[in-house]
């Protein structure tokens, strides 16, 4: 009995045993994407079974055990897509593939001095990620966020090579500081700002735009916030990753301005000697160009010679090479990266490069002590002439419109090409010259070299409590050369000369940060506290020389040349001091809360005004968290967002709050005796510019998210502006920086995203974004208004600045048409017109008014301006500052196939054409002119037939019916008029970006032992629509201060095409 006891046991024992055995099963199976690629560090956890999981590997393949396969539930997760649940019921091998999620509300995104859930953000937050900006191959991040971002504003201000980018977020609050954004790359501020960054190691941009978001970096924060996250090594880092990334791409410039043809030059040369030298006049153009009657003959199929195709013509190439390893171990990953870009510009002899050089690292110690850091490296050139540099006579594009096209009866057009026009060359006071030798003689370089490295340690005192220290330190220098050779007009006017400006400037920043997170169900609080310190220092030596032997050497042997004159800067350092903290506190998911506040101590101002204090307070209410809006089955996401807090600007020279000298020289008996003398006025209350900042928006999502709708309202208020407002000149000086201006800034943002179609195989997104911006001055120093000019040597006004208005106003002349010939009374005798009385004229005296010459409004008919056009009838005559502006973006999958198309847009504003102004004096000798001043268009006093002057005033009347453009009277150097006929509507809609790839399969390419292979064909640039008559309506070589939207002499765009490839090792 008791053996069949213990058989018995045995036997339940055995069975139990096998029982237990077949509740446990391993899985295996690979998870992929809607592209069939590999899902590499995907989660596979087992629902309710804490601490059970694993990842998938570097093929996509995963491993898990699971101890009851007949009930376990597998949750499949990865970041960007949808979470998935696959019951296992005993299968061995289960395959997933992972959808896109529209929801993206677990999005992180990157905040002061920490990152925050999308959903749980209260302030206004844009993200763009890496392969946005990817979709325009460019070597600057800035242009490929032009457009793609609602309520930020950027300009290039032309298009040659290196050429200036601002970036302006939600108007700027200064009137004459800097409204660039402040710039933080993985947590350390960047004074260059995106320009000399790899668009390649850019993981993700957060753009932070309201107060309430920027008031955590207080003293900087004022102009808005954009914060730079780099790529880091793999998730899952078990093996090394090699990626080889390059493009090439041809151009040529989009557009060229039209000048007079050969037979039209000939015509107007003709009729201004013969108007205006009579005789002697016409046997001169006879000497060069032949008889009148010959003009058609010896013209009509001449081809003439093009200087802008033969200075700004030909084909650019570019081409750019980026390497990335990545790679370490699940605690250990770095990644490191090259890339070298090198165009080649539209003008001769110019042209640009760049080599970058980035390395990073992240070590997890343990649970408690993580540590990264990142160095970079970056060094390039541009070089080239340029086009817009330099005032009236010496401007560049000047020389190239205004180069006669045809050398004349006597010898070829091509001899025009191989040297000097001897024609220009006897005019002793003539700066123009052939502009493919200026380019040669007159190179301008810019070198660079940056250096930064930072890092930081994350340390967790319990999972509630961490510290975090980051420190970094930057070094620049800058290298500027510019040099007139024997050959070029300066030199010929005095001696062959050049400058070098050296510039070196350093930064150091550390900071600490202490955060408590208790995050209970329904409770959650996070508390942030922070310290940090910011030092700069900078200098430069600046020195000229002349009457170098030769230009063999150039300005690498300034010794060579006549010292003429030095100067240098140093400062020492700059300080900033601060504290800050934050408080998050969430209730439920549904009640949002944020505030912050921070002091900044600053070495920049005044005593008893060095200090600053910057809070803000947000909140947030998730609607669509509650029962009553959830029974609607309407909305994924519905947030109401208000926010409303207080940042600052520090954007001021050192030392303005201080007496400061500078060194003279002055002669006494036979020698130089050196003195000093005070620089500036000091503004001993000298304090922060402030802008306070209301936002309040709603994010709404319908359709699971996939269409998504993010509609803000805004008003800035800013005062204690920086303003470098005018002194009398008894002071002996003309500037003084105060604070004593106040600005507005009222706006609406709109984003919407949609996923229009998604299929297994197909897809379409869209993207479109809108803003408008109200700006307004409301105080300025006392005075209701003030005028400033841009220089372009005219001498004149062109900017009015007024409370009450707009920065960026057009001042001048409100043209309203040509004087008619029915307004003179005509002597036959003299052959002579005088203006009637009664009728308003310009200038000084009624009788130099000629018909045809320009006609302006007489505004203020009053007093000494009674009956006369002239400074008192001036006004304002437009507007740099568009009504709205946005871009859209389509993105469509088909297969391994992908095509994006990208437009962006902006309507109402206006550019002031003085490139038109300055190359229409069509009454300046032997120059031509931009073919709006035709034979067809301008006002003409020769008869087109006969060559004879016209005489009867009747014909005269006739032949210039509905001529729209002045005669040659009023069109000579002499005559600088700012005018409204100059100021174009600068509307436009651009086709960007067209963009078409191919992914090839994965399992096309297993066998050459790749992971992925892209290759890929961009458009950019590829066609404007807008009514402006100048090169392109997105330009601003003014920049943008007190003189913006100004068209000077600007640099042409290229349109460009690219073909380039990814792989993936």
């Amino acid at each position: 009995m008791k053996n069949i006891r213990k058989i018995l046991l045995l036997t339940a024992c055995l069975f139990i045993a096998i029982g237990i055995h077949a509740q446990s099963l391993t899985v295996t199976g690979k998870v992929i994407d809607e592209d069939g690629m590999e899902v590499i560090g995907a989660n596979i956890s087992i629902k309710n079974g804490k601490g059970i999981g694993t990842i998938t590997d570097l093929d996509g393949k995963y491993s898990l055990k699971v101890n009851n396969p007949s009930k376990d539930i597998l949750i499949f997760s990865f970041i960007g897509m949808r979470s998935l649940e696959v019951p296992v019921k005993n299968k061995k091998q289960i395959n997933v593939t992972l959808e896109a999620d529209n929801k993206m509300l677990d999005e992180v995104v990157v905040i002061g001095y920490g990152t925050s859930k999308r959903s749980d953000l209260t302030g206004s937050v844009v993200s763009v990620k890496s392969e946005d900006l990817m979709q325009t191959p460019t070597s600057d991040v800035a242009q490929a966020l032009a457009g793609r971002v609602a309520g930020v504003q950027i300009t290039q201000s032309e298009g040659g090579p290196g050429s200036s980018i601002s970036i302006n977020v939600r108007g700027g609050i200064s009137i004459t500081q800097s409204n660039e954004p402040l710039y933080i790359i993985d947590g350390f501020p960047s004074e260059n700002g995106m320009s000399n960054l790899d668009p390649g190691e850019i993981e993700s941009i957060d753009i932070l735009k309201d107060a309430s978001s920027t008031a955590i970096y207080g003293a900087r924060g004022a102009n808005g916030v954009v914060v730079i996250t780099t790529k880091k090594g793999p998730k899952d880092a078990s093996k090394m990753n090699v990626s080889f990334d390059s493009y090439v791409g041809i151009g040529k410039i989009s557009n060229k301005l039209d000048v007079l043809s050969p037979t039209e030059f000939a015509l107007l040369d003709y009729e201004r000697n013969y108007v205006m030298r009579g005789a002697g006049g016409v046997s001169r153009f006879q000497n060069r160009y032949g008889s009148f009657a010959d003009i058609e003959s010896n013209y009509a199929n001449r081809k003439g010679i093009d200087w802008q195709e033969e200075a700004l013509g030909r084909i650019t190439t570019s081409q750019n090479y980026r390497v990335n390893i990545s790679g370490g171990t699940k605690d250990l990953k770095y990644g490191m990266s090259y890339a070298y870009f090198k165009e080649l510009g539209a003008m001769v002899y110019s042209g640009t490069y760049r080599h970058n050089v980035s390395f990073n690292i992240s070590h997890k110690a343990s649970s408690r002590f993580q540590t990264n850091a990142r160095f970079s490296f970056d060094q390039g050139q541009t070089y080239g002439m340029g086009t817009s540099g330099g005032s009236n006579r010496f401007n560049k594009m000047e020389h190239i419109l205004q180069y006669r096209p045809v050398s004349g009866i006597k010898g070829s057009d091509a001899e025009l090409l191989a040297g000097e026009d001897p024609m220009y060359e006897d005019q002793q006071d003539n700066p123009m010259q052939n502009p493919i030798i200026s380019a040669q003689e007159e190179p301008k370089q810019r070198f660079w070299r940056n250096i930064q490295a930072n890092g930081g340690f994350t340390f967790n005192f319990t999972k509630k409590l961490s510290f975090r220290n980051t420190i970094g330190t930057r070094y620049s220098l800058t290298r500027n050369d510019a040099f007139n050779g024997d050959l070029s007009a300066n030199a010929k006017r005095s001696s062959i000369n050049g400058n070098v400006q050296y510039s070196e400037s350093g930064s150091f920043q550390t900071s600490n940060v202490l955060t408590y997170n208790n995050l209970k169900k329904v409770h959650r609080l996070t508390l942030m506290f922070g310290q940090e310190w910011v030092s700069s220092w900078g200098k430069s030596l600046r020195a000229y020389a002349d009457k170098f032997p030769n230009d063999d050497l150039g300005t690498n042997d300034m010794g060579a040349g006549n010292p003429t004159s030095i100067s240098s800067s140093y400062v020492n350092s700059t300080k900033m001091i601060s504290f800050f903290g934050r408080v998050n506190y969430n209730i439920k998911n549904k009640y949002l809360f944020t505030a912050t506040i921070r002091g900044d101590g600053s070495s920049k101002f005044s005593s008893g005004h060095k200090w600053g204090v910057f809070p803000s307070i947000s909140g947030a209410w998730r609607l669509s968290e509650e029962p009553f809006i959830k029974k609607l089955n309407t909305f994924s996401d519905l947030k109401f967002r208000i926010g409303y807090g207080l940042a600052g600007n520090n954007r001021v020279g050192d030392f303005m709050s201080l007496e400061t000298l500078n060194s003279v020289k002055y002669p006494s008996s036979s020698e130089m005796i050196t003195g000093y003398i005070p620089s500036r006025i000091p503004s001993a209350d000298l304090q922060w510019e402030a802008n306070k900042t209301l936002n309040i928006g709603i994010d709404l999502g319908f359709f699971d998210q996939r269409l998504t709708v993010a509609p803000e309202f805004y008003l800035n208020r800013s005062n204690h502006l920086l303003l470098n407002s005018r002194v009398p000149s008894s002071s002996g000086f003309s500037n003084m920086m105060r604070n004593i201006g106040e600005t507005q800034n009222i706006g609406f943002d709109l984003a919407i995203s949609s996923v229009n179609i998604q299929k297994k195989q197909f897809s379409w997104k869209t993207n479109f974004n809108i803003s408008y911006n109200k700006n307004t001055i409301r105080a300025l120093s006392g005075e209701d208004s003030f005028y400033e000019e841009y220089g372009f040597g005219w001498a004149q006004k062109t900017h009015m600045v007024a409370v009450g208005q707009p920065i960026g106003l057009f001042y001048g002349y409100k043209t309203i048409g040509l004087y008619q010939v029915d307004e003179f009374d005509y002597n036959p005798y003299t052959q002579t017109y005088t203006l009637k009385e009664g009728i308003p004229y310009k200038g000084n005296d009624r009788s130099k008014v000629h018909p045809g010459d320009w006609k302006f409004a007489n505004l203020d008919d009053t007093g000494d301006s009674k009956g006369v056009v002239n400074e008192s009838d001036k006004t304002i005559i437009g507007s740099a500052s568009p009504d709205f502006y946005g871009g859209i973006n389509n993105t469509f999958k088909y297969k391994n196939f992908d095509f994006s198309i990208f437009l962006n847009f902006s309507y109402g504003g206006e550019i002031l054409n003085a490139t038109k102004l300055a190359n229409t004096q069509s009454g300046k000798f032997d120059y031509n002119v931009l073919n709006v001043c035709n034979s067809e268009s301008r006002w003409t006093y020769i008869n087109k037939q006969t060559g004879e002057l016209i005489t009867d005033p009747a014909q005269l009347a006739a032949i210039n019916a509905g001529r729209n453009v002045a005669g040659i009277w009023d069109m000579e150097s002499g005559d600088k008029y700012v005018h409204s006929w100059a100021v174009e509507d600068a509307s436009f809609i651009r086709l960007k970006t067209i963009s078409l790839g191919y992914n090839f399969p994965r399992q096309a390419i297993q066998k050459l032992s790749l992971q992925r292979l892209r290759i890929y064909f961009t458009a950019n640039n590829l066609f404007v629509w807008t009514p402006y008559s100048g090169l392109d309506p997105e330009t601003s070589t003014s920049g943008k201060g007190l003189t913006q939207g100004v068209d000077y002499g600007a640099y042409p765009r290229s349109r460009s095409f690219v073909l380039g490839f990814n792989i993936t090792l």
